[in-house]
Formats: structure tokens, C-alpha cells, sequence
């Protein structure tokens, strides 16, 4: 996915403009609603802004939260970064999160379920099981710590109630397959319950398809690539 997305040698605040347009692009969350962050491997957290059209957001609206508390950037950070923050430090593993008002999901959230992603042996694999975080006020320290329960339960992907989603990954790139993975699954489940009972395939299955899955080449290993020497390389392009 990070070959696909051709983002290993992309600056934060580039990756969370091409991920955030993507989802704005095909109607996965609003103008106002939803919000990307990554942290860097000096605990600098990148994030997009409040109050900037995300169909419109350039590299340069992103905002840097240093590992300090100092904001560095032309706007203020996303309202919601005290829950990317919780998130980040109940899971260190979490290097990227998205957040956003898909339809699918969101139906799920307003009646108060959440997908079953044995449907679907890729939705399992990637996404696992779907946490739950109870309703707290936008923007506050009660919402961050009802998603960071879920998070140290070990769920990469949690609902929040009557609210949206939210999805950690290992990079940006991993989050956005997840994301792009759950809601392609709730949307299936809400066409197929229109026109029978689901079926739903065991977790043998889909140990099964995971024990298949070959195993990545050498050269696909995933590489890393810090921050500084991604800068030095805008500056040489």
C-alpha cells in the first residue's frame, strides 16, 4: 500500500494532504469534518487544521505540534487533537490515525453497532475487531479517553457513537487501506441485509486466508525514511 501510495519519501504534512483529498474526493467525510494526523519519530505530531475546506487544503495548512506543546504552522490544530494525542500515547505502534464521517460507518454509529468484519477474510485481516467508543463532546480530554480505551484493547479501528470513525496504522498508508477496507465492508452489509440474512465466514476461515497470504518480498519490506532527510530532499526536487 505505501508502494501504491507512493508516500515513503513524502514529507507528513504531503501524505496527510494526498490521503485527506482522496477521502473529501469520493464523499468520505465533509468540509468541516474529519481530521489526519501523523507523529514523527521525535514525537512532532502533524495534523490538519481547523476551520480549512479539505477539499481545498494545501502541504502548507498543515499544522506541526511539537513534542513540546509548541504549534508551528499558518492555522490552528484540528479541534479534535486531544484524542490523536490520547490515541498516540495509550499505543505507541501508532504512527498515523485518520479520522472521518463515511456514510457506511456513520450509520453504524447512530444505531449503535458496529461492522462484523469475518464477512469479508481481507476486512478481518486488516481490520480485526471493531471497537466502540461512547459518545463525548467533540473536541474534549472525555473523547480522547473513550477512544483510548478502546486502542489499548488492542482494535486499530473504533466507531465512535453517533459520531464517525477512527483508524490507527503503522503509517499512513496502512491506515488508509483500513479505512478504505471498514467502510467498503459496512457499506456491503447495509446493501446485503436490503436483500437477505448475511453470511458470515468463521474465524478458521479466516485464519486460513491468512496463513496463505504469501509472504512479502525483501525489497517490499517496509522502510523508514526520518523527517530531516525527507526535507533535504524537497529541497534537492
Amino acid at each position: 500500500m505505501d508502494n501504491l501510495l507512493n508516500t515513503k519519501m513524502m514529507h507528513s504534512r504531503d501524505q496527510i494532504t494526498l490521503i485527506m483529498r482522496r477521502i473529501y474526493d469520493r464523499a468520505l467525510t465533509t468540509t468541516s469534518g474529519g481530521n489526519i494526523s501523523m507523529i514523527g519519530e521525535n514525537g512532532d505530531i502533524w495534523i490538519t487544521p481547523t476551520g480549512v475546506d479539505k477539499g481545498l487544503m494545501k502541504p502548507t495548512d498543515i499544522v506541526c505540534v511539537k513534542a513540546d506543546g509548541m504549534i508551528v504552522g499558518e492555522h490552528k490544530p484540528s479541534s479534535e487533537y486531544p484524542f490523536h494525542l490520547a490515541i498516540y500515547k495509550a499505543r505507541p505502534d501508532i504512527k498515523a490515525i485518520i479520522h472521518a464521517h463515511p456514510p457506511g460507518l456513520v450509520a453504524f454509529s447512530i444505531v449503535r453497532k458496529t461492522p462484523n468484519t469475518n464477512v469479508l477474510p481481507q476486512a478481518k485481516f486488516l481490520c480485526g475487531e471493531i471497537g466502540y467508543a461512547s459518545y463525548a463532546l467533540p473536541g474534549t480530554d472525555g473523547l480522547g479517553e473513550s477512544i483510548a480505551v478502546e486502542f489499548l484493547k488492542g482494535r486499530s479501528v473504533v466507531i465512535m457513537e453517533n459520531h464517525g470513525t477512527v483508524i490507527g496504522g503503522s503509517n499512513i498508508a496502512d491506515a488508509y487501506q483500513k479505512f478504505e477496507a471498514i467502510e467498503s465492508t459496512a457499506r456491503s452489509l447495509l446493501y446485503a441485509n436490503m436483500i437477505g440474512k448475511p453470511s458470515y465466514l468463521s474465524n478458521e476461515q479466516i485464519a486460513s486466508y491468512a496463513a496463505a497470504l504469501p509472504a512479502f518480498l525483501p525489497e517490499m519490506n517496509d522502510t523508514s525514511y526520518p523527517m530531516l532527510e525527507k526535507e533535504k530532499r524537497l529541497e534537492v526536487y
